[in-house]
């Protein structure tokens, strides 16, 4: 009788053993559940995209992929509410005010979203990309003295760098044909930096400004009756999103088209110079980051991209009539193809919500 009498404690202690391991189990999976649902915050990112020009696209398609790498490792969210402009500045100063009232943090892609973001909104942080120059605007003094609730990435285009290139490779042009955008602040900007190392140079300026993209057949008709030997547009965002057709008339008209953004040879430029806007898009993402966590904008510096980047496009080369010297081909950081219509990016990456 004893010997069941203790094969029946032990059944019974087994039992006693089975549920409390299931009940810890249980607890340990609720504790767990719980963790996890701390880790799932969300947090709200407001974006004004101004323009649908490849490097503003670059810039926010790789901002939002770093955003989704970043949430993926922390388990966290980061609800992007997309405002496009498509290149109509006008809306953009509703745009800004009502994302305002819906997000923790507005970024600005170029300098129109960031001066809409300035004006209309008060309290919320801002960080600006694709700025030429913050300081025109007065976003701030210097890149460590600025307002206090903003800070970016600039991307100053490297028109000097560019004018250099153009001596090596066509030593024998001296007139010069450029095109802008009076109503950009940027564009302005920008041809004040050309017409300053024009002089450098020795070099004649030719310019044709623009008031939108249906202008820009016959600023280039126009610079080919003055017999241009170069076209060298200005860096602003009504002719880098139309920068294609550029390519086009320069092909057309045999002139070689260089440009001062780093993708202007996939859109037709014989060689471009610039800062890699996936570059730009990953420093503003760093900065959103940065900021989501706690770090105030204030004590965050204007940054800045230190490589330049340079392309070559010899099929565009060759039917502009450009040849480049050996030399050149192996400094450059690639040499690159025309996109057709259906290698263009999509403006939007699948997942945003836009309106």
């Amino acid at each position: 009788m004893r010997k069941n009498d203790n094969d029946q404690r032990q059944s019974f202690l087994k039992i006693i053993l089975m549920i409390t391991g299931v009940a810890l189990l249980i607890t340990a999976c609720h504790k767990d559940q719980k963790n996890g649902e701390k880790l799932s915050v969300s947090y709200h990112l407001g974006v004004l995209l101004a323009y649908d020009s490849p490097s503003s696209l670059e810039v926010y398609n790789t901002m939002k992929k770093n955003l989704l790498d970043y949430q993926q490792r922390t388990k966290e969210t980061i609800d992007i509410m997309l405002k496009e402009a498509h290149g109509d500045v006008s809306l953009l100063p509703d745009q800004a005010r009502k994302l305002a009232h819906e997000v923790n943090l507005i970024v600005g892609i170029s300098t129109p979203a960031l001066q809409a973001a300035m004006i209309e909104t008060e309290n919320i942080p801002i960080v600006f990309a694709s700025v030429a120059n913050p300081y025109l605007i007065k976003a701030g003094r210097t890149a460590v003295d600025h307002d206090q609730r903003i800070t970016g990435v600039c991307s100053t285009a490297p028109i000097r760098q560019v004018l250099e290139l153009i001596e090596q490779v066509k030593p024998e042009a001296r007139k010069f044909g450029t095109i802008w955008t009076p109503s950009e602040i940027n564009s302005e900007y920008y041809l004040e930096l050309m017409k300053e190392s024009a002089l450098e140079f020795g070099l004649e300026i030719i310019v044709q400004p623009i008031s939108g993209a249906q202008d820009l057949v016959r600023a280039v008709q126009t610079l080919v009756r003055q017999q241009v030997e170069v076209l060298f547009p200005v860096s602003d965002n009504t002719i880098n999103a139309n920068f294609g057709l550029i390519g086009q008339l320069a092909v057309e008209n045999r002139i070689p088209l260089f440009a001062a953004f780093s993708s202007g040879a996939w859109f037709g430029a014989c060689a471009s110079m610039g800062f890699d806007f996936t570059d730009i898009g990953t420093k503003t993402a760093e900065l959103i980051i940065r900021i989501k966590e706690g770090e105030n904008p204030a004590r965050i510096p204007f940054q800045y991209i230190d490589r330049v980047r340079f392309f070559i496009n010899e099929e565009a080369g060759q039917k502009q009539g450009v040849r480049f010297p050996e030399k050149i081909i192996k400094k450059a950081d690639g040499v690159v193809k025309t996109r057709s219509e259906d290698e263009i990016m999509s403006p939007l990456m699948v997942g945003a919500g836009s309106e």
